[in-house]
């Protein structure tokens, strides 16, 4: 084991740089912004998917959730308390989390330090789950399991291109997007965790092409059950492992069902948890418990959502771009040319699936958080596109470069604009988001100051 971390250390030091900068920058945002000492970290969506842990693990009420009555509130916001995802059942007379529980999972390990360190230190907090160490728990999970995903990524693209390159394509996903603002500021949202599923899903599927065998699969579809269990739409990650195999000419067609069925089975199995709580909470194995907020198939928003000022996913992660710039390049040129219809038969139905929620910018936050779980499979594309530019000549190269450190500056700058109030979580369009463009401050941008 030893040996072979040292073999990839050494044929990849750029790459591991390059995601070691992500990480260290997550912790230092972490540290310094200090949510976490506030108990702000957990709230409104990030609450309802952590509140699993403390009803299991600490207060036995995982049904009626009456321990919440006794939990002090933050100090900010006024108006919040927590487990405010929880919604009361008229049937059975208990509670439903309205989130699943897949994010839960992700954080069990870092929650469980964090309990011991409570009972161990009284004075770092009452061990009820909600003191300041599991706000920070929640926040280190988020950091590290975006950063285990860059290192899945980094595995997969290093069999395509060469270490400077496949580097240069971390850094501009990792720091060019809001994956970063949603594994340092916005902790405990499921999206670092399903771009980690993500890169796991396309790693394997890779390996499983080259070399096919029965563990490979078993991981595929753990993981797509997984990532269904954290966010029921992304089951739509079945279409990776799927369309990738069809539009590689159907490789290994007599292991495709011998290992297929058996990671179906997985990928079912991983989701009965849910089913179960579903089946004890509101008495029905599937039980919708998102109210009036719906899917409107006929009413889709994939515009507004790519392309709009509100939270438009290439307004707010405009580096983005070059990802599909690089599938352009792979479905007309490269070698890899199935990896690039799968992915355009996979974005097609998860923008119109995504886009169609009647809230489709999925409430306050920076950018298009619900795409983040795809970037994954832009990386290999970046990095081509940077192989690409690079044979064309130093002045290409440099200009790309330059692009990349400018879109990754801009990120950081509009992630700073949002955690001063310049960028509005909510309601920003076209005139605002003009106003506020590089504006170092509310008077700068003419706006008033918050109260």
């Amino acid at each position: 084991m030893l040996t072979r971390l040292s073999n990839f250390l050494r044929r990849s030091p750029l790459s591991v740089v390059a995601c070691c900068i992500f990480l260290i920058a997550s912790i230092w945002v972490v540290c310094n912004t200090r949510r976490w000492n506030n108990r702000e970290v957990m709230q409104w969506d990030s609450d309802g998917y952590y509140l699993y842990l403390p009803a299991i693990f600490i207060h036995g009420d995982l049904l009626d959730l009456r321990f919440l009555d006794h939990v002090q509130p933050p100090r900010y916001p006024k108006d919040y308390r927590f487990g405010q995802g929880a919604i009361p059942v008229l049937a059975t007379r208990h509670m439903c989390d309205k989130y699943t529980m897949g994010t839960a999972l992700f954080e069990l390990p870092f929650f469980l330090v964090a309990h011991a360190w409570c009972l161990a230190t009284p004075s770092a907090g009452p061990a009820d789950g909600y003191s300041p160490p599991y706000h920070l728990s929640v926040a280190m999970a988020t950091a590290i399991w975006a950063w285990l995903g860059l290192l899945i990524l980094l595995r997969f693209v290093r069999r395509y291109v060469e270490d400077a390159v496949t580097a240069m394509a971390i850094l501009t996903l990792a720091l060019g997007t809001n994956l970063f603002f949603y594994s340092s500021f916005a902790s405990g949202m499921s999206h670092p965790f399903l771009f980690m599923l993500c890169a796991l899903i396309i790693e394997r599927t890779d390996a499983w092409l080259r070399s096919p065998t029965l563990n490979k699969a078993l991981v595929i579809g753990a993981a797509i059950g997984w990532a269904t269990l954290t966010r029921p739409t992304t089951a739509l990650f079945v279409l990776i492992p799927v369309c990738w195999w069809l539009f590689s000419g159907r490789p290994h067609r007599s292991l495709a069902w011998k290992h297929g069925l058996p990671a179906m089975i997985i990928a079912l199995v991983a989701v009965i948890p849910q089913l179960l709580y579903w089946k004890a909470s509101a008495d029905s194995f599937l039980h919708y418990s998102y109210g009036q907020e719906r899917f409107d198939l006929r009413d889709p928003h994939i515009w507004q959502g790519v392309l709009g000022f509100r939270k438009g996913w290439l307004v707010y992660s405009p580096l983005v771009v070059l990802g599909i710039a690089g599938i352009v390049l792979m479905v007309r040129h490269m070698p890899q040319r199935a990896y690039g219809w799968m992915y355009v038969c996979f974005l097609l139905p998860f923008l119109y699936i995504t886009f169609s929620w009647t809230q489709w910018w999925y409430g306050g936050g920076f950018g298009s958080r619900v795409m983040i779980e795809t970037l994954p499979l832009l990386m290999l594309p970046t990095a081509i596109l940077f192989r690409t530019v690079r044979t064309h000549g130093r002045s290409w190269s440099a200009a790309l470069l330059m692009l990349m450190f400018l879109g990754i500056a801009l990120n950081m700058f509009q992630q700073w604009q949002y955690l001063h109030g310049i960028i509005k979580h909510d309601g920003m369009d076209r005139s605002l988001y003009w106003r506020t463009f590089l504006a170092p401050s509310h008077e700068a941008a003419g706006l008033p100051l918050d109260p």
